[in-house]
């Protein structure tokens, strides 16, 4: 049985990078007396600045998913929320109840062989994620930290910039972590998985040389090359018309996409970054994606397309 959210915490607790309190039970065993026993042992943190509440995540393998919502602090809340996701999981699926940060910002750096990059937004962490939100300030490591983008009002400062660089020196390559700096700026790690930089295949050179026209030039999210039909989904009832080998576009990506993902060919989004869910999902399953703002008005079902993840383009067969 593979934890993955498990193993992960267990790995940035061994690497010595700071993380928020937590616990972990087993759906079997969660009742309203042992999520008692759990709040007495780790606290209901009030600390303005830097940790308020509690969230509940889950951890298993196969379609195991969801979360409650951030910052809970009333306890009644709390146990109603554990025997909401105990009832909705498998009995071998694990909760993790975690302290949750009083975010000044939020973000996810990924750690390459040779390049480091960070996403990062004002706020909790779910609107990077999830995929909801453009404002995403992004930076790259080579040598020195580079800014990708510019957005409205600046997040990070280098001396924070140099502290993610300093923790990034403890973590193999290949890593992804997801973080949240508190508003007194303390640095907290909660997520960490392995994610590996898929090989290209020869359809990639057949497709360029064959089917010079571009529709949509976007962001390379989950690297490869694929084709199929075009499939929008503007809610989670239309997904349900999505085949297999289908091209998926949707505005982001929610926990229905988790039940389809191994079935699609390629996933598109109007919104998100490398390290929105879309994108780690993808990834995860050798999905070729690409982000494109507007994708979902431009692209057409029934059209036939080529996805290019690596290079973010998307072309006409």
């Amino acid at each position: 049985m593979q934890y993955k959210k498990i193993q992960g915490l267990e790995k940035i607790k061994q690497w010595g990078l700071p993380y928020p309190p937590y616990e972990i039970v087993e759906s079997s065993q969660v009742t309203p007396p042992k999520i008692k026993e759990i709040i007495s042992k780790i606290g209901i943190p009030l600390v303005e600045g830097d940790r308020i509440g509690i969230v509940i995540r889950t951890s298993g393998a196969g379609r195991a998913g969801g979360r409650s919502d951030l910052h809970l602090t009333d306890v009644k809340e709390i146990i109603n929320w554990a025997l909401r996701l105990r009832d909705k999981n498998e009995p071998h699926v694990k909760l993790i109840i975690q302290h949750v940060v009083d975010a000044r910002c939020s973000g996810v750096m990924l750690k390459g062989s040779d390049k480091i990059s960070v996403e990062v937004v004002h706020g909790d962490a779910p609107s990077l994620l999830e995929g909801k939100t453009p404002n995403i300030e992004r930076w790259k490591y080579r040598g020195q930290w580079e800014k990708e983008n510019e957005i409205r009002e600046k997040i990070l400062n280098e001396k924070e910039l140099d502290s993610l660089l300093d923790y990034s020196n403890r973590v193999p390559d290949y890593s992804y972590l997801e973080w949240s700096l508190s508003k007194k700026g303390n640095l907290y790690f909660y997520e960490f998985m392995k994610w590996w930089k898929q090989k290209e295949n020869n359809f990639k050179r057949k497709v360029t040389r064959g089917f010079k026209k571009q529709i949509i030039k976007g962001l390379g999210a989950s690297p490869g090359v694929s084709s199929g039909t075009v499939k929008v989904a503007l809610n989670s009832d239309e997904i349900n018309k999505v085949g297999t080998g289908d091209v998926l576009v949707i505005k982001y990506a929610d926990r229905h996409v988790m039940h389809i993902i191994y079935k699609v060919s390629a996933l598109i989004c109007d919104v998100g970054g490398r390290t929105s869910h879309a994108s780690i999902i993808a990834r995860e399953y050798g999905v070729p994606c690409v982000i494109s703002e507007n994708a979902t008005k431009r692209l057409k079902d029934g059209m036939k397309v080529v996805v290019d993840g690596s290079e973010g383009s998307i072309f006409v067969l």
